[in-house]
Order: structure tokens, then C-alpha cells, then sequence
């Protein structure tokens, strides 16, 4: 797999990937992303902070955005060392290729070509299927945390308990 900056370009599958998620997670009873969140992820890709993944083939597998600062979740444990992992979100027909795993390595590659210590990521603690699926994909399980207000934050993470990840680069 290949990952490289996103562009706007991709913005119709980006959109066309995020709602199939939606609908994944209404199907099976989970709590449901915001809708497609279009001035953040324009704003990621003006930034060089969002990227997308090709299969071999050059397939779009799915895309993701990064930070390099997450105070809001990661309160004190900020401290300009780490690289964030945001939004993952798959091409429906691409699930079970270990997306996850590819994204994992490359973020690691990415995390230390920045003099970065770690990379870390958050998802719904609740959803213990996905939370299998990125251990399995080598993501390590850090910690829970419950979100109260979750002020500055999209409203999913309103009153939910993370499950938060942090892999040590290098």
C-alpha cells in the first residue's frame, strides 16, 4: 500500500467512505460519527495533515488525518512528542486488508522523521470489536478515559469512554 498527501480531488469518496461508516455503525447499534466533517477535512488537506491510501493497484483503500498536537484528548500527556492519528476511515470494499497496519507503519516512519517519541490514537472504548482489530493490527492499549462535555471536540466524543493507544517509534 502506498499513502501519500490527500487532495481535494478525493473529496467525493472521502465523503461516500465516511457515510457507509455511518451507516455501519447504525446498523450494528454503535455511536455514530458526526456528520461528514467537510470544512475540517478541507482544512486538513490545505494543511498536508490529511492522507489517503492506494492499494497496489492504485485503488483508493481509505484516508486518515494526523496531528501533531492533541491537548484535547491527551491532556497532560502533550508534550510535543507524539504524532496523532485521526479519522480513519476505510473504502467498504477494502475491509480486512490490515489498512490499519499499513497506516500504523507509515505512521511510525512518519513519527520519527519528525523527532517524534510516539504515535498515538483514540476510539470508542465501548466498541470492543474495533479495539480487538487495532491491537491486532499492533496498535498498543494504553488507557480508558471517560469524555465529559468533550468541549472543542466533534459531539461524539460527548460522554464516551476512549480506548487510547500509544506505540513508543523506533
Amino acid at each position: 500500500m502506498r499513502v501519500s498527501n490527500s487532495t481535494l480531488a478525493g473529496e467525493r469518496r472521502f465523503r461516500a467512505f465516511w457515510d457507509a461508516a455511518l451507516d455501519y455503525q447504525r446498523a450494528h447499534g454503535q455511536p455514530l460519527w458526526t456528520p461528514y466533517p467537510e470544512a475540517l477535512i478541507r482544512k486538513e488537506i490545505s494543511e498536508g495533515l490529511h492522507y489517503s491510501v492506494y492499494t497496489v493497484a492504485g485503488e483508493l483503500a481509505g484516508y486518515f488525518s494526523t496531528a501533531l498536537a492533541d491537548p484535547l484528548i491527551w491532556e497532560d500527556a502533550e508534550q510535543g512528542d507524539a504524532f496523532y492519528l485521526h479519522r480513519m476511515c476505510v473504502n467498504p470494499q477494502m475491509k480486512g486488508r490490515q489498512l490499519s497496519r499499513h497506516i500504523l507503519n507509515w505512521a511510525c516512519g512518519s513519527a520519527a522523521a519528525r523527532g517524534r517519541k510516539y504515535v498515538r490514537m483514540d476510539t470508542w472504548g465501548d466498541n470492543q470489536p474495533l479495539v480487538d482489530h487495532y491491537l491486532a493490527c499492533g496498535f498498543v492499549y494504553l488507557k480508558s478515559r471517560m469524555m465529559g462535555e468533550a468541549q472543542g471536540l466533534p459531539g461524539h466524543y460527548k460522554g464516551i469512554r476512549l480506548a487510547m493507544f500509544q506505540n513508543l517509534v523506533g
